[in-house]
């Protein structure tokens, strides 16, 4: 919000050493500018003067970004540029020295500097200054200036400084003159005495550029010819000029300043430095490093330019008007009561300049484009107001300007008062919790900032295609308009937003003088309540009703339907529990309904359950792929002997057992449910550890046991919701080979119990922010078996066709959410998945160096069978008790396996391996890595 900052301190904590070293910003009020934010940042500052030493430090880090030196023909930037008499380097460092806690700083620190230098060869003529009036001195200044500020008015500059003047008088030597802008005698005179400037000052004018010039050093009653030219070019320049008059850097008066005089209307006082030389002045930079003291009324424009630069940060979409008027009339008077000869309009007043005008001595026809920004001063004065443009004006003042008040674009808010008779046109708004003396309203009427009451003492007349528009707040209060005289009414009135509630009644409008007319139409959007006007003598009122529009009508899927059915039984009178939820789906229009009801459908809970029955094919494959390494092992022979020996046989050499019957298995695995249209995409990523270890019984059968633990995330896309699962295993298998034919007849068995542990989480905003939290157990039973063929292939590798069954019960327990409305209860479920496997896996052995190594691959077809589409039974835990039921994410009913598998035996009792198994089907995938160890003891 443009007027309003975010503020950077108290007024006092900018007054620092270097702050009061340069005694004209406290004079000033600078730091209350300071205190609420605005220091210049973003706004370029022309500057037509003797240059600028580049290398000084209060001008490096990018201060200067541009410019040109018509003397030398070469341009200025950061690090390039010269002063020729150390006149422009202490002008630039009253605009915009840096604040670097050293030496002073700027008004307007955080300005960027654009820098020329005229072509002041003239100056060689000035040891032989010609008398007469149109001396040839004049003549070069006028042909030496004008093209710096050609140049200038194509720079898209704001706020240009000129410390310099035109004129032939000497205090201690009067000549025939001309000493003052009045002297020039006539309009044409002085356009014939400077034609090159006065066209160039309308290229300036024209351009928009603020012009801020000094009133001279002759101690005249009125400027020298450029602060004055306005005087004589009234309708061209006027409103895009500045005359600074000084006194000194303490306020005290000063003889050598030209006064306002004809130029008051535009002209005000800054401080410019004491009398004498060497003697008090403005502390400022010195070319070629450090600082000095200089006076002149060139000490005090460089004041206002900093000041219209600050003005400028605060409304990047003012003119120079808006400047000119802004800084003029937040001037404080200097004893003088109003506008005088003297001083002008007063002392410049930075602290309230960046608060905005302070009165309306005109039109003040403003366009916002797009911003929103504040006007915090009282304004007065007999002009007027117009708003244009995209962006929102406030007003937070006791205005009293006697012009009226247009608004032809944006809004204007009002939060203070507004004598003015405001007209509100086609494009325009008129909002606030103010008080305004008349409204014409042809656009829209909105009152309050979000929810609030606008008070007009007089009429208020809405006319054919007027817009009223109404919002209501949480606790039931909405949009008032009170009005002093009669209301009447027309156009449409548009409910834009807020919590209606069936059964109320909303009074907006009372009017002491009464109600004329009505309003054509009452726009709304919402699905669920109908609205129906009831005007009586003094007060209109909005009277809201649940219609008969179920709230599944505008759901998308089965679970969004779910919810709103079970929903609409209360919502003609809603659970106190649920007011807030009620009233946010009841407000809701059509479009909106399908993304209320998937947040309130609670479907992490039944995504949870699709991910945890999905999940139990890791164990069964974890234990399979340990049970397929052992089964059929058999035994190794043992080193052969060098030669017979009658000794003992060493145990080297002796057949030891294939079977590495003790494992530890780390496993990671990140499987996706892919949505089915009614419930979202499931993500679960599971990381663990499993340890097991087997033996050999009698007949080739080997039994063992695992444990197991792992760790779950899963996630919805969409809804802000997920869930984690602690998950801990133990389980008993079996497996045993027999020999058949050429091949072998492998068979392998188990069962697992896990007991899961589930914490869910759910972000829902409808009714408020609330995160919505539940904790319960889940528990699986799992049986397991595989029967295959294995065939050799050659004498190190094998094919194995196989089949399997697997069947898994889990049963999830209740739960009630806590955290907020939305929560809901969950009953307990069961639910059974059964799947079948086809597949052919092929295994190979070779030597590599001392080891041996174990490569492995298989692809299958797994048919699923059972519970697929998991689903939850919910209700809201503060609701009436309706039921209703969510599913979650499928799993694939058919889905392709793969299988990867390497292992290198590094001992004869260890060996260590890598797997890889996944499934794909239906856009579902699961994919699992694993990284086991194997020893035997």
């Amino acid at each position: 919000m443009l007027g309003w900052s975010t503020a950077q301190g108290a007024a006092s904590d900018f007054k620092t050493a270097e702050y009061l070293n340069q005694q004209g910003l406290d004079l000033v009020n600078a730091a209350e500018a300071y205190a609420l934010g605005y220091t210049g940042a973003g706004v370029r500052v022309g500057i037509l003067d003797s240059g600028i030493d580049a290398f000084h430090p209060e001008f490096r880090g990018g201060k200067i970004v541009g410019g040109y030196d018509f003397y030398s023909n070469t341009p200025y930037r950061s690090g390039l540029g010269q002063d020729y008499d150390g006149h422009g380097s202490h002008v630039a460092g009253i605009i915009g020295a840096l604040r670097d806690g050293v030496g002073m700083h700027g008004v307007a620190f955080d300005s960027s500097l654009f820098i020329v230098h005229e072509d002041d060869r003239q100056y060689d003529y000035i040891t032989n200054p010609d008398p007469a009036y149109l001396s040839p001195r004049d003549e070069w200044l006028d042909k030496s200036l004008a093209p710096a500020w050609r140049y200038l008015a194509t720079q898209n500059l704001p706020i240009i400084n000129n410390s310099l003047g035109f004129n032939a008088c000497d205090p201690s030597d009067p000549g025939p003159g001309p000493c003052n802008v009045v002297d020039y005698g006539s309009s044409a005179a002085a356009e014939a005495a400077f034609p090159q400037s006065v066209a160039a000052f309308r290229e300036l004018a024209a351009a928009g550029t603020l012009m801020v010039f000094a009133t001279g050093n002759e101690e005249q009653p009125n400027p020298d010819f450029m602060a004055g030219a306005p005087y004589w070019f009234e309708d061209e320049l006027k409103n895009n000029w500045l005359a600074v008059t000084a006194i000194s850097e303490t306020g005290e008066p000063v003889a050598y300043a030209n006064k306002c005089g004809v130029a008051m209307d535009w002209c005000l006082t800054a401080p410019g430095g004491g009398e004498g030389n060497p003697g008090p002045g403005v502390n400022s930079v010195e070319d070629e490093g450090g600082y000095t003291r200089k006076s002149g009324t060139s000490m005090a424009a460089p004041h206002v330019a900093g000041a219209a630069a600050l003005v400028k940060q605060v409304f990047p979409y003012f003119g120079a008007y808006h400047l000119q008027q802004t800084l003029l009339t937040t001037a404080t008077d200097m004893g003088v009561s109003g506008v005088d000869a003297v001083y002008g309009w007063g002392l410049l007043n930075v602290g309230k300049a960046v608060r905005g005008p302070a009165q309306f001595t005109g039109l003040f026809d403003v366009d916002t484009l797009g911003y929103d920004s504040t006007f915090s001063n009282d304004i007065g004065g007999s002009g007027s107001l117009t708003k244009r443009g995209a962006g929102m004006l406030r007003l937070t003042g006791a205005n009293t300007y006697s012009g009226p008040t247009e608004i032809e674009g944006g809004k204007l808010v009002v939060d203070g008062s507004l004598a003015s008779n405001v007209t509100v046109q086609s494009a325009g708004a008129l909002g606030g919790s103010g008080t305004v003396a008349k409204v014409d309203n042809h656009g829209v009427l909105a009152p309050g900032n979000s929810v609030g009451t606008l008070t007009v003492t007089g009429n208020y007349t809405a006319y054919d295609g007027s817009v009223y528009e109404l919002e209501v707040g949480p606790d039931g209060a909405t949009d008032k308009l009170v009005v002093g005289g009669t209301a009447a009414l027309d156009g449409t009135l548009r409910l834009t937003g807020g919590r209606f509630r069936p059964d109320a009644s909303y009074q907006f409008i009372t009017a002491a003088g009464g109600f004329t007319g009505g309003f054509d139409t009452v726009a709304y959007g919402m699905a669920f309540l109908t609205p129906t006007l009831d005007l009586a003598a003094g007060a209109a009122a909005l009277k809201i009703a649940r219609n008969d529009v179920p709230i599944a009508r505008y759901a998308a899927t089965r679970n969004q339907k779910a919810v709103g059915q079970a929903l609409d039984g209360a919502s003609a009178h809603s659970p106190a529990g649920m007011m807030d939820v009620y009233d946010e789906v009841l407000n809701a229009e059509a479009g909106q309904v399908p993304a209320i009801m998937e947040q309130l459908s609670g479907q992490v809970h039944a995504g949870t359950e699709s991910a945890l029955l999905n999940a139990g094919g890791l164990v069964t494959r974890t234990l399979s792929n340990r049970m397929r390494a052992n089964m059929g092992a058999g035994m190794a022979p043992g080193k052969a002997l060098a030669q017979a020996s009658a000794g003992a046989v060493p145990s080297s050499a002796m057949p030891y057992p294939r079977a590495l019957p003790m494992w530890a298995q780390v496993v990671g695995g990140r499987s996706t449910l892919d949505g089915d249209g009614n419930a979202a995409k499931v993500r679960n990523d599971t990381t663990g550890l499993f340890l097991g270890g087997d033996t050999r019984l009698g007949g080739g059968w080997r039994l063992g046991g695992a444990f197991g633990y792992t760790e779950g995330r899963i996630k919805l896309d969409g809804p802000s919701s997920s869930s984690r699962a602690n998950s801990y295993t133990g389980a008993l298998y079996g497996s045993n080979s027999w020999a058949e034919g050429v091949g072998s007849v492998n068979f392998l068995g188990g069962m697992a119990y896990t007991r899961h542990h589930v914490d869910t989480r759910r972000h829902v905003t409808v009714g408020g922010s609330q995160t919505l939290k539940a904790d319960y157990h889940a528990d699986a039973l799992q049986l397991f078996t595989e029967l295959g063929y294995g065939v050799p292939v050659g004498e190190s590798a094998m094919l194995e066709p196989y089949a399997g069954l697997s069947w898994q019960n889990l049963r999830a327990g209740s739960f009630t959410e806590t955290g907020g409305q939305a929560a809901l209860n969950g009953e307990g479920r069961r639910s059974d998945l059964t799947t079948f496997t086809l597949g052919l896996r092929g295994k190979t052995e070779f030597e590599y160096g001392r080891s041996q190594v174990s490569l492995s691959a298989g692809l299958g077809w797994r048919h699923a069978m059972g519970d697929v589409s998991p689903s939850r039974k919910l209700s809201f835990v503060h609701g009436d008790g309706a039921m209703f039921r969510t599913s979650g994410a499928p799993i694939a009913r058919n889905a392709a396996v793969a299988e990867l598998g390497a292992e290198l035996r590094v001992a004869r009792k260890t060996a260590v391996g890598l797997s890889y198994s996944g499934q794909f089907g239906n856009g579902n995938t699961d994919s699992a890595g694993t990284l086991y160890l194997r020893v035997r003891f």
